[in-house]
């Protein structure tokens, strides 16, 4: 078995314990690579190519039951040469309570298929993703921002926003 680590996150060629056949099943056409995320509950996870993103959740929902998004959004790591972003979704079988988390990177100014056609619950999570790290989301039926004005200039949760943020007026 073949071992890669980036960062504190280790991949391997092979699911982690506990990840179901159909899960497996759904995932090995995509030639993920997974990993254990010891930090969020044990949940495995694996990284999916950009280009498949929407693909893969597709085959969660449809070949293993995952019918529900949990979560979604973005990690940014500016020092990562090329593929600064990693976007990551959680997504849950309500009946068997298996959670598996998928990421995938992404380079500046580069868009990820949206999600929005499997799940209603990613309508907002991409526009927030899109509002606060400024990646796009292909597809998306409304991109726009919903937290910052239509008019703001940056992307506040990016790492190298100033932490006081851009100061445009002086009392």
């Amino acid at each position: 078995m073949e071992r890669v680590t980036e960062s504190c996150m280790v991949y391997t060629d092979e699911a982690p314990e506990g990840v179901s056949e159909a899960v497996r099943n759904a995932l090995t056409p995509f030639g993920v690579k997974w990993s254990e995320h010891p930090v969020h509950g044990g949940w495995p996870g694996c990284l999916v190519d950009r280009a498949r993103w929407a693909e893969a959740f597709q085959a969660l929902k449809e070949q293993a039951g995952f019918d529900m998004l949990v979560d979604h959004t973005a990690v940014d790591y500016p020092e990562r040469a090329g593929e600064r972003f990693t976007v990551l979704g959680l997504a849950m079988n309500l009946e068997t309570q298996e959670r598996i988390m998928l990421r995938t990177r992404v380079p500046e100014g580069e868009s990820v298929p949206t999600l929005v056609h499997l799940w209603k619950s990613a309508d907002w999570a991409e526009r927030e993703t899109f509002d606060m790290f400024g990646i796009p989301f292909e597809g998306h039926p409304e991109l726009t921002r919903i937290y910052m004005p239509q008019d703001f200039d940056g992307w506040p949760l990016r790492r190298d926003f100033p932490m006081q943020g851009h100061n445009r007026f002086k009392d």
